[in-house]
């Protein structure tokens, strides 16, 4: 963490990595990019997500996975983050109906 995040009270996600997937995460807003299939999605995570977790739509089949490809935290990459606002980069996300309001699960 640098110095800016400890005089102000920021999240420190470089340790994140020792703590295991798993949580819920509120989607905020999405993005479609390049590759149609594929979204973008902001939002909180309450837990810890990595880089090639899958996650699931609450409310859904739960055999129906979603592959993270990416996560970015203020437009930086990062292989992990826990208890923070991220960018999660969906493989085929935009086939599932994914909005505003959505919540997703990692699995486990």
């Amino acid at each position: 963490m640098g110095i800016l995040g400890k005089l102000f009270g920021g999240k420190d996600n470089s340790k994140s990595d020792e703590r295991p997937s798993g949580g819920s995460y509120l989607v905020e807003d999405t993005f479609r990019i390049n590759i149609p299939q594929d979204l973008v999605v902001v939002g909180q995570i309450k837990g810890t997500v990595r880089a090639g977790d899958k996650v699931y739509i609450e409310g859904a089949d739960e055999e129906i996975l979603i592959l993270v490809k990416e996560l970015e935290i203020f437009r930086t990459k990062v292989k992990s983050a826990t208890d923070t606002a991220v960018a999660l980069y969906l493989v085929n996300g935009a086939e599932y109906g994914i909005e505003k309001g959505t919540v997703l699960h990692i699995k486990v």
